[in-house]
């Protein structure tokens, strides 16, 4: 989730907190005023940070964006130096406020260590991080629903507006996908699946952690789960990448390959450039702190190959296969003439 929109909320909530019995119409005026000039509002030292933060990040994925069209030395040049001021940057707002939870993900994330590593520094903020919310947030529970017992829901709020406008539990959520990311790209799968399950709970979080959950189960082989998981998502999620993708695979490592044909067919019709992007392992910019939001018709599809890559590498044959299903090739070399890849 964007500081950009959970910071500002974040403002408007503590100002309603300080100034109780506002009219909406006044409630309004506030908002215009926040995002005008936040820092008016930022009263105090956790604020402050998040206000930090949200600058720092918002630098971090536009300089990214500008240097997508960059010969590819300028480009490992350019990021980083964007890299090193950020975690410059970064520093120093968790010096000042360690309650910074994505300042300190995000820091943990751009350090120069092997994955291993990383995935462990991330385990430790997320231990701390649960912890902390669970002491300071009455009503917090990873395990229901929502994430907020009832008792936190007694005054009317729901517990969408009580998550859309708390940093501290959207800092934990991106931890949890971050790990659950992390964990597919190091072949933990049930680990994996754990940690989406837990973001995919949340209200007033986009998300798509269930992506990360089909992933994980699809390359455990578990069909009865899988299917069971996209019954319990909703029949929007077949229009996502991470379903056709991971129904492909599911189906091809159990065997099923004329079912396996039928689904990637599906996956390269009903999902812009899945089938380029399968067929064409392309750089995705890192995830910071969890996947971006899509910006084209066909980032979700990058996204999920992107995110599939261990599974598809560790899969024999598999491309070669997908290369040969009738269609397929015509569809990748479709989309990279119409977008010029």
């Amino acid at each position: 989730m964007d500081p950009r929109i959970y910071v500002p909320a974040y403002l408007e909530r503590l100002y309603i907190q300080e100034h109780p019995g506002l009219t909406e119409g006044a409630r309004e005026l506030v908002r215009e005023q926040i995002a005008a000039e936040p820092e008016r509002y930022a009263a105090n030292v956790h604020a402050q940070a998040l206000l930090s933060y949200s600058r720092v990040h918002g630098e971090l994925t536009d300089g990214l964006l500008r240097m997508e069209g960059l010969p590819d030395d300028e480009f490992e040049r350019g990021r980083g130096e964007l890299f090193s001021q950020a975690r410059e940057q970064l520093a120093n707002i968790i010096a000042e406020d360690a309650t910074c939870l994505d300042a300190r993900l995000v820091s943990i994330q751009l350090a120069e260590v092997p994955l291993d590593a990383c995935l462990s520094d991330m385990l430790k903020l997320e231990r701390e991080a649960r912890e902390m919310i669970i002491s300071t947030h009455p009503g917090f529970d990873p395990d229901v629903d929502g994430l907020w017992a009832p008792e936190a829901l007694a005054d009317g709020t729901s517990a969408s507006e009580l998550t859309a406008s708390d940093p501290d539990l959207i800092g934990l959520l991106h931890i949890l996908e971050a790990l659950a990311q992390g964990s597919i790209f190091t072949a933990r799968y049930r680990s994996a699946a754990n940690y989406a399950r837990t973001v995919m709970r949340a209200k007033g979080f986009p998300n798509y952690a269930v992506g990360t959950l089909l992933l994980a189960l699809a390359r455990l082989e578990d069909e009865d789960a899988f299917f069971q998981a996209v019954q319990e998502a909703g029949p929007d999620v077949e229009d996502l990448p991470w379903f056709g993708l991971g129904r492909t695979l599911l189906l091809y490592k159990l065997g099923q390959t004329r079912s396996a044909r039928r689904a990637l067919r599906d996956f390269a019709t009903r999902c812009d450039g899945g089938a380029f992007f399968l067929l064409n392992p392309t750089y995705h910019d890192p995830y910071l702190p969890v996947r971006p939001p899509a910006r084209e018709t066909w980032d979700l599809a990058h996204q999920a190959v992107w995110e599939a890559d261990g599974i598809i590498a560790d899969t024999p044959d598999f491309t070669l296969w997908a290369e040969g299903v009738d269609g397929v090739r015509a569809a990748a070399d479709d989309f990279a003439r119409s977008y010029g890849f």
